[in-house]
């Protein structure tokens, strides 16, 4: 495939509390083919967030429920239009994808996950973020 079909090349945030699992993903993506930052803290996040520049968030969500829709939706505040991937247990799929349920370019994976997984997630999210950019009506459908 041609990289602007595929996502590879595109810059991706990785939002991820542990310095190691957040190195080790970043370097995963990085293999890949993926531009990737990591960031452990809110602060960090918020600052990359300003900048910008970002086509997915990978986004770990251990907070509890209100906390983790909080940063959602800063996230999808600032980085309108670009792909996120919500990473979280199986308990905390349903209600978190509930509310982000108007946003299509917003998918949940279950821990634990397989870079395999990961990778067709990440993938899918890109192209359907592409899609929604595209759609003259901005209307998701």
């Amino acid at each position: 495939m041609e990289p602007e079909l595929d996502g590879r090349g595109s810059a991706i945030l990785v939002v991820e509390e542990n310095r190691f699992l957040c190195e080790m993903i970043c370097a995963w993506l990085h293999g890949a083919g993926y531009l990737a930052r990591g960031v452990q803290s809110e602060q960090e996040t918020a600052s990359a967030l300003e900048r910008g520049g970002f086509d997915l968030v990978l986004l770990d969500l251990d907070l509890p429920r209100d906390q983790a829709v909080s940063l959602v939706s800063v996230v999808r505040s600032k980085l309108a239009g670009v792909a996120l991937v919500l990473l979280t247990g199986a308990v905390r799929h349903d209600e978190l994808l509930q509310a982000v349920a108007e946003d299509a370019a917003c998918v949940a994976m279950d821990k634990p996950y397989s870079f395999f997984a990961l990778g067709l997630v990440i993938k899918a999210a890109l192209a359907r973020a592409r899609e929604e950019r595209q759609l003259p009506c901005g209307c998701g459908g």
